[in-house]
Order: C-alpha cells, then structure tokens, then sequence
C-alpha cells in the first residue's frame, strides 16, 4: 500500500509538473490582436485549412468589420489526410478527379459562409493537390509544366480559378500569388508552418515568402502567421477539447515566437460548425478535425538563419521523429472500415519493408558562411549507408533577378562523395561544390555563393533518401545574407587546405574536417533563362468590397 501511495505522489507530481510547464509555454505566447486598420489574408493549402487553424481569428476579424480574404491553394482533389499516413504520396489509380475538386470547393465556400464570410471574398488558384512542392523543385524556365497524375492537367483546369490555365510552373504559381497579396495588401498573412509534413503546406510557404520578397518595395510587409496543421502525430488527443488550449507539436514548441489568439464560446462553437462543413474530409477523420477544436488558436513566426555578408554560424537541432512515422494501430483500424484505407496500409508496409533499418533520423544540421561559400554540414542517428543518400536543395534569391531565373541547386551526396549536382535538370560539375570529410554519421559540403548565384537569400532544404523514397527530411529554411555584400572573390570556389579545426563552434559531438574534394574548376557560366511566365492570359480581377455589394446581415 506504501509503495501504491507513493506512485500516487510520484504521478501527482508529474502532472502537476507538466501543468505547470504547459502553463509557463502558455504565458510566453504574445496574445494576437488585430486593430482597426488590420487587414487579414488567410493563404490555404486545401479547403479546410482555413478553418483548422484559423476559424476563430477569422470569424474574430469579420466582427470587427476588417477586410478578410482567404486563398487557397489548391482544389484539394486529392486525399491530404491520406498523405501523412505513407512516405511517398498514396499510389491512387490515375483518372480525372475534377469533380472531387469541384466537390471540395462547394464545401470551402460552405465553410466561409458559416464563418461569417461573403464568397466574393473567396479565392482558388487551382494548382494540383500533392504536386505544388514537385514544381518547386523541378518546373521552372525552360521545364515542361507538371502534369497531375490525378487530373492528368499540366494547367490550371478549374474555369472558377483566378486564373484558368495557368500553367503548373513555379512562375505562374509565383505571379497568382503575388496578384492576390499586392491586390488585398493585407496587415496580417496566415499561412503554413515551414516545419508542416504536408507536401502543398510547406510549397505555399516557399512560394509566399518570395512572393512577399518581391512586394517588400511595394510596401506589402505583412506580420506572417505559419499555421501548424498537418503532422503525422498531432495534434493529440485526436478528439474536441474546447476548454483546453492549443498547443504546438512538441519538437517546435521553442521554434517561436508563438502568438495565441483565445476564442470566445461562441466562436469555438461555430468553428466546429464550419469544420462540418467540410463534409468529405470530416467523414474520413472527424477525430482529426475536432482536434483542433480547442479554446485559442496559435501561430509562429519562425526566425531566419542571419548570415550578413555570407558570413555567420547556426546549428539547428532535428528533433521531429514523428515525419514519415505512422500511426500503425490507428492505420490499421481505418483498414478495417474500407478498401482505400486498407490499401494505404498496403502501402504503408510495402514503404517499411523497403527501407528496412535505413531509418536514419536527422540530430543536427550546422551552417557556417565564410563570405565566398556556404558549408552545410548534417550529423545522422545512425551511420548513413548505401544506397542511402542526402539530397541538398539550394535555391538562391536576388531582388534585382527574376526568382524564376536564379539558380536551383540539387546535390547528391554521401559521407565518400558528391554523386551529382544539378541546377534543375542540367548537370553540373561535380567539382563545384567541395566534400568535407567527417564520420560515417555526417554528410558535410562546401557550396560557393557563385554557384548559387550570389544571392540575397538561400531557401534550403535537406532529405535522406533510399533511391526515391524519403528516410527522413527537415523543414526548409531561410538564409538572410543582407548586410555588407559578398566580395567578388567569390566568382569561382578556391581550393581550400586541409582543416584541423571545424569552422564554427563545435557541436555536443566533435565533427573531425578535412577537405578531400577541393574545387579545381570553375562552374561554366550559365546560359540565359529562356522564360518568363508561359501563359499570360487575361487575370480575373479580384472582387472589392463596397456598401453597394455588401450583403446585409440581420
């Protein structure tokens, strides 16, 4: 009975320990407010994620008679819950699946109507579900436009689109994009967190923050709101908890600022009434969705990595091990209840059984600009072995250089070597970039400006791959350069001598360098961009609110 009694106190304690921190995490949100002049934009990646995170704010600022727009990104004509259940996005038989986009658009406006919302101030641009962040990475200048396996469309195939036949290229996706914020310059922007495991979550937020770079002389400088939404384990547990507040996953409750903004009852009420709303998606996962029907609703703005001049150090720790990792008894429930579930735990398995006992999860990723390049170096659980491989992307941005014209670097590397470099689809030397010898446990590479180049910005995102599917990745990050500018030097990578010493601070585990590729060659110039936007049609004016349009309300 004593030891019982003292298990009692023990779990006592604990719980009074994790209150007390839940409510420490708590006091250090900055309470959201908005003020009059305040204009909010909500940017979703698919209908209803608006609502999941937003529902309150949104319906907090139309009581207060301030301008609200939401845009979405795409149609949502594939299945996005489905998706955080496998590692690759769920093998569905290719066929048109317009309808199901058409279907999910009804419902959007359904959703924005019951929040308060007018559909004159409801925005689709119609790019294909689960193929934005493929065209992030590949569908720029000259590069054939993405074809939907789904819609088997290259183009924009929604007639209610802002713009009909766009082509699914990064720079018509870039020109809606900017259209729609310097059209409704708003004071406040919603939109995904970096860190999301959604595929289209983490594309939007990489086209808004260049579309936002491209505006800032316009005087759009929105305070941004990343929304967290989709993670494969959160948020938890999976059931409406209106008396309890929002709490961020657990590897990014540090990874702030956070900002809370608290609903009143009656707006958590009509929040969980919009989600219904959402009637295609709250039947597959209704669990899922009154998840986030809790009593404030929370937003980062995760900082950039500042490297003025090229110059600087960060370490950042990997501590998500919940991406790519499914909840196995949960899968294999919904198995049970239909034939698409039961084929995504098919998959689920197929994905497990591939990859065997490659699953080496990220620790730590440490940057260090020396003013001419840029070292990237990346420490694993477990050592990295073959065929296993780290995929690098670099993508540079300049202000005086269309987006779509900079540099778009992918590197394969391995601990022994660089296997290939390529700037969208053209090869480039291996010799350009240099490989910092470490452990069997890290993957390090030396990448010039140059080559990049010579940007104001670097986006970069890193993944652990086994030929092509993912074993683990990161979020992509941000890379400020702003500040004394790069020295010319930097035209052509040098060959370095052999290092003793890492180039930054050492990390908890020593990481031992030494140069074993130097660059011997200079990258060859890079031919001209070929491209701007490939289809310029005429673009759909956004509707403006006027107290001639206004619909009234009782």
């Amino acid at each position: 009975m004593a030891g019982f009694a003292h298990h009692l106190r023990l779990a006592a304690t604990a719980g009074l320990l994790a209150g007390a921190a839940a409510a420490q995490a708590a006091a250090d949100r900055t309470p959201l407010l908005l003020g009059d002049d305040d204009r909010l934009l909500v940017l979703a990646a698919h209908p209803s994620d608006e609502t999941l995170p937003a529902g309150g704010l949104i319906q907090e600022a139309l009581a207060l008679d301030l301008p609200v727009r939401l845009c979405f990104f795409t149609m949502g004509d594939n299945n996005e819950i489905a998706a955080l259940l496998t590692r690759r996005h769920p093998a569905l038989a290719p066929g048109p699946l317009r309808a199901s986009g058409q279907h999910r658009q009804n419902e959007a406006l359904a959703a924005a109507i019951q929040l308060g919302m007018d559909a004159a101030d409801v925005v689709f641009l119609g790019y294909p579900d689960a193929g934005t962040l493929d065209i992030w990475n590949h569908h720029w200048r000259t590069v054939a436009p993405y074809r939907s396996p789904l819609t088997r469309a290259n183009a924009v195939p929604y007639d209610n689109a802002l713009t009909p036949g766009s082509a699914h290229a990064g720079e018509d996706v870039l020109d809606d994009l900017i259209d729609v914020l310097r059209d409704f310059r708003p004071t406040h922007l919603v939109l995904p967190h970096p860190a999301d495991h959604n595929v289209d979550h983490r594309a939007l937020y990489l086209f808004a923050r260049v579309a936002l770079w491209n505006l800032a002389d316009d005087g759009v400088a929105p305070q941004w709101l990343a929304a967290p939404v989709h993670f494969t384990r959160w948020p938890e547990p999976r059931r409406a908890l209106p008396a309890r507040p929002a709490e961020p996953p657990a590897f990014l409750a540090t990874a702030g600022p956070w900002f809370e903004f608290a609903l009143a009852p009656f707006q958590i009420s009509n929040k969980l009434a919009a989600l219904r709303r959402h009637h295609s998606q709250f039947q597959l996962a209704p669990e899922l969705l009154q998840a986030f029907v809790r009593k404030t609703e929370i937003f980062a703005a995760p900082a950039d990595l500042a490297f003025p001049g090229g110059r600087g150090s960060a370490e950042t720790a990997e501590s998500d091990d919940t991406e790519f990792r499914a909840d196995e008894n949960r899968l294999h429930e919904l198995a049970q209840e239909a034939d698409a579930w039961h084929d995504l735990a098919g998959q689920h398995e197929a994905e497990a059984a591939a990859l065997a006992d490659a699953d080496n999860d990220f620790v730590q990723t440490r940057w260090t600009g020396d003013g001419q390049a840029l070292t990237v170096a990346v420490r694993f659980r477990n050592p990295v072995a073959a065929p296993a491989q780290l995929s690098l992307r670099l993508f540079g941005y300049r202000g005086d250089v269309p987006f779509g014209d900079m540099p778009k670097i992918e590197i394969a590397a391995t601990p022994r070597e660089i296997r290939s470099i390529e700037d969208l689809h053209r090869r480039q030397p291996v010799e350009s970039v240099q490989l910092v010898a470490g452990g069997a446990d890290e993957i390090a590479v030396r990448v010039p400006y140059a080559l990049l180049g010579r940007p104001e910005k670097i986006l970069a995102g890193a993944w652990l791959m086994k030929k092509r599917l993912p074993i683990d990745g990161v979020p992509w990050r941000v890379l400020d350069l702003a500040g004394a500018p790069l020295p010319e030097a930097a035209a052509a990578p040098q060959p370095a001598p052999p290092v003793t010493e890492p180039p930054a601070p050492a990390p908890p585990v020593p990481m031992a360098e030494s140069v074993v590729a130097p660059a011997a060659v200079p990258p060859p110039p890079r031919a001209a961009p070929a491209l701007a936007p490939r289809v310029n049609l005429p673009r759909r004016s956004l509707p403006e609110k006027s107290e001639a349009n206004e619909p009234v309300r009782w």
